[in-house]
């Protein structure tokens, strides 16, 4: 799937491809937020989870960009 098609998902249907084929690469935590970055095919995906309301609120798709700075201490991308 390209980037472009996984853009134009509802929001269940990029979660469930999330889940599905996503592969975890890694985690970012702040106190009020929790961020988890998967590879999707060829792109990135970065669930937001809000820790106040317990539930994902946000669902990014990228390729590169300022998004991967934060993980890119961890791991090689």
């Amino acid at each position: 799937m390209k980037l472009e098609i996984f853009n134009k998902l509802s929001y269940d249907e990029k979660l469930f491809r999330v889940v599905d084929k996503g592969a975890f690469l890694d985690n970012y935590v702040t106190e009020n937020i929790r961020m988890n970055l998967f590879a999707v095919d060829k792109f990135y995906v970065e669930l937001v989870y809000d820790s106040a309301e317990n539930k994902i609120s946000e669902i990014r798709s990228f390729k590169s960009g300022i998004h991967l700075d934060k993980y890119t201490t961890h791991i090689k991308l």
